[in-house]
């Protein structure tokens, strides 16, 4: 994982959050949106939500399910990459929303 400072980080973490809420507004998806202390929080009717939270400490950013937590590092080159397989924040986005809804999601999130 490349190493942010701190205002880098949330830079990164404001800039993602800001793209992945105009590309779920973009796809047209029935749910709410709403930013909560640093975390983009997507409510899905009848699915329960999605939490984009960032976590200082680690320079992570989690994406929290309703049946599990995900977290990504930030690669200059790459973007937010999942730490357990390297998959794209948008392409894990895409499938959890997908999987959740029923939909096929596609977010358009990847730098």
């Amino acid at each position: 994982m490349h190493e942010l400072s701190e205002a880098a980080f949330n830079r990164q973490v404001d800039r993602i959050q800001d793209l992945i809420e105009h590309a779920v507004d973009d796809c047209g998806l029935d749910l709410e949106m709403e930013h909560v202390e640093g975390s983009l929080i997507l409510r899905l009717p009848d699915a329960g939500r999605v939490v984009i939270g960032r976590q200082p400490a680690s320079r992570e950013l989690w994406v929290a399910t309703p049946s599990r937590t995900l977290h990504f590092g930030y690669q200059p080159d790459d973007g937010w990459q999942h730490d357990g397989d390297g998959e794209s924040l948008g392409e894990v986005l895409s499938r959890v929303l997908s999987d959740l809804t029923g939909y096929d999601v596609e977010l358009d999130v990847d730098e």
